[in-house]
């Protein structure tokens, strides 16, 4: 189950706070390209759309991500 969009966790993963090797290969491209987006825009405007593209993407594709889910969420 996909925590709820202002658990912490979301924007410790997005900047990397929480390391995760991903198993989806396009999850994992997904996180380095809003890295790299929150590295040239560190604003909280952008932080905030990168958020909310990481937690829709894990909505949309909850069950293909469940181990991922399952190892960063717990």
């Amino acid at each position: 189950m996909i925590p709820v969009n202002d658990d912490p966790r979301w924007s410790k993963l997005l900047v990397g706070e929480i390391r995760h090797q991903f198993r989806s290969v396009p999850a994992g491209l997904m996180f380095s390209r809003l890295r790299r987006s929150l590295d040239t825009d560190p604003s909280a405007g952008n932080h905030q759309k990168c958020l909310g593209e990481a937690i829709a993407f894990f909505q949309k594709y909850e069950k293909i991500l469940a181990d991922d889910i399952a190892a960063i969420f717990g």
